[in-house]
């Protein structure tokens, strides 16, 4: 069976994919016990061989697990399915920062001096709560600042 078809412990249904990274694949699933629509981040298999690299994966999920801010994607749940190590976080209706900027410069209006500057404050505290916690982003990227429908910003990966 196909991850596209799967049920990850009985909890949460694959609905479609919605992204991939070198080091997974992100799904779009609905968490059956509370019937709301979360992001399903699975592992890429292969990775899942390298042991050191397996617990350094488990321990940045669980310590962005306890991160509490708007402008962070929660982290709901984490587990393994089989070979198949997941994280579950909160579903972001809106696209990444990388895919805004493209489309604004597309349709011949570059973001505004103001927008931007909103975007990046809002990138900052995020991104400034998690090193407060101890936690360093080591891969902050257009891709991994999710943008809502009404301009919040969400930190993710």
């Amino acid at each position: 069976m196909s991850v596209e078809q799967s049920v990850f412990n009985e909890r949460y249904r694959v609905i479609d994919r919605i992204g991939s990274g070198g080091m997974s694949v992100v799904y779009r699933a609905q968490d059956l016990l509370l019937g709301r629509i979360v992001a399903l981040k699975v592992l890429h298999e292969n990775l899942t061989e390298d042991e050191g690299f397996l617990r350094r994966f488990q321990r940045e999920a669980h310590s962005a697990a306890n991160l509490y801010h708007p402008n962070i994607v929660t982290v709901h749940d984490i587990g393994q399915e089989r070979n198949r190590h997941y994280i579950v976080m909160e579903f972001v209706d809106g696209r990444t920062l990388k895919q805004l900027v493209r489309l604004q410069n597309q349709q011949g209006r570059p973001l505004s001096i103001q927008q931007a500057l909103d975007l990046a404050i809002q990138i900052c505290a995020g991104i400034g709560y998690a090193h407060r916690a101890n936690l360093v982003h080591c891969d902050v990227k257009s891709q991994n600042i999710l943008v809502t429908l009404d301009d919040r910003v969400k930190v993710a990966d």
